[in-house]
């Protein structure tokens, strides 16, 4: 708590390496895919790691009732996806996945589940498909969203 502000981007040799995305409430896949393709990736280009180091973290998903974000089980299969992809193209494929939290066991299970999906390569196993409606989930708050990372694009010159 109290951490990852937008400006907080690291100090002395490391200023500037780190890249915190404070996505609002309600926030889901379209929130994040769009935060991972125009600011993560293009960070990590910029960056060359030799391996990407992944803090897994599965509260953001719409069961849990920590973070008030809205990630579905599908949501971390394409996060997975794209993450295998850039270290594919950026590291010789080394990545790592670190477990974090997740406070609710079958967002967490669900999560998990699809994420090691997306790394060998499998379709995602939410059900009913990224297409299908999950009850009581409202609309992203997009204006805000397109905020933080047009801020964010400015802060890091990208």
């Amino acid at each position: 708590p109290g951490t990852g502000k937008m400006a907080d981007v690291g100090d002395g040799d490391g200023e500037g390496a780190t890249v915190n995305l404070p996505l609002p409430p309600g926030s889901g896949e379209v929130a994040v895919l769009a935060a991972f393709d125009e600011i993560v990736a293009p960070a990590a280009i910029r960056f060359e790691p030799d391996i990407i180091l992944v803090s897994a973290g599965y509260d953001a998903h719409w069961r849990d009732p920590l973070a008030g974000l809205n990630y579905r089980t599908g949501t971390y299969h394409r996060l997975s996806a794209r993450l295998k992809q850039l270290a594919d193209q950026l590291c010789g494929g080394r990545c790592v996945f670190l477990l974090e939290g997740g406070y609710d066991l079958q967002g967490l299970s669900e999560g998990v589940t699809d994420s090691f999906r997306a790394l060998l390569g499998e379709a995602s196993g939410e059900p009913g498909g990224a297409a299908e409606a999950v009850p009581g989930l409202g609309p992203e708050p997009e204006e805000k969203v397109r905020k933080v990372l047009t801020e964010a694009r400015a802060l890091h010159q990208l």
